[in-house]
This record gives C-alpha cells, sequence and structure tokens, in this order.
C-alpha cells in the first residue's frame, strides 16, 4: 500500500468513565495490518492523560472518497498502553486517515497490586474481576 500522506493520532488514558486522568501511562503506536510504513512511535501521557499528536503515516485522502477503490483508505495501527498500577491494554486495527486527527480513548483498569504471576488467596470473601469478564 501507498502511504504517501499522513494522519494525525493523539490517545488519551483514563480511569472511571473519564473521571480520572492516567499520567504517565507509555502509549506505543507500531503498524499493524498490511501496512508497511514501518511505523513505532512511543509516547507518554501528561498530567491529563492525553498525549502529543503526533503524524502517522496514510494512503492518500482520495481512496476515500471514492466507495469501490481499489486501495484500503486508512493506515492500520496497534497500540498497546502500559503504565504502572494499571493492566496493560492492547488495541489492534486503530484506523488512521489522511488528514484527519484520531483520538483513541483509553480506559486503563487497575490492577489493584495483584501480580499475575501469583495465585491469589482462597477465601469466601475474595472476589477478583478482570477486564472484559461478565459479572455473574
Amino acid at each position: 500500500m501507498n502511504y504517501n500522506s499522513n494522519g494525525y493520532f493523539k490517545a488519551k488514558a483514563f480511569v472511571a468513565s473519564e473521571a480520572f486522568p492516567v499520567s504517565g501511562a507509555v502509549v506505543r503506536i507500531y503498524e499493524g495490518g498490511e501496512s508497511i510504513s514501518g511505523a513505532d512511535f512511543s509516547l507518554r501521557t501528561d498530567y491529563d492523560g492525553i498525549t502529543p499528536t503526533i503524524s502517522l503515516p496514510a494512503p492518500a485522502k482520495a481512496y476515500s472518497q471514492y466507495p469501490n477503490s481499489p486501495e484500503q483508505s486508512y493506515a492500520v495501527y496497534n497500540v498497546e498502553a502500559t503504565a504502572p498500577g494499571f493492566y496493560s491494554k492492547k488495541l489492534t486495527d486503530v484506523a488512521v486517515f489522511s488528514g484527519v486527527l484520531t483520538i483513541l480513548p483509553l480506559e486503563m483498569v487497575p490492577d489493584a497490586g495483584i501480580s499475575r504471576d501469583v495465585n491469589p488467596p482462597y477465601s469466601t470473601n475474595f472476589s477478583m474481576i478482570t477486564e472484559n469478564e461478565e459479572l455473574e
């Protein structure tokens, strides 16, 4: 795919439905899908939980203006977010269009100090909820 244009990207990390920002989170953006851009960036969130805006390679805007275009009209990136005290988050197939700012919300989940390598204590009063797990 020919990436002869640029789109823009920034992320916003938070907890509790945007009630509290996550400052100091590291957000890594790297190529995914069929992209050939070789892009690999790492950003850090500020006090407000927002990364700086960066420019990313993307296909020309003309591809998105025709429904039967032979080329994909957007670039595809993967995003990983990590922060001390939170579970890591990974998103795939994040679309970036030419000339458009993509703002990616990253709802982080606190890890409550429980290491993944340690078995939790067995107790009738203990419960653990992991991300994306349905409550029963």
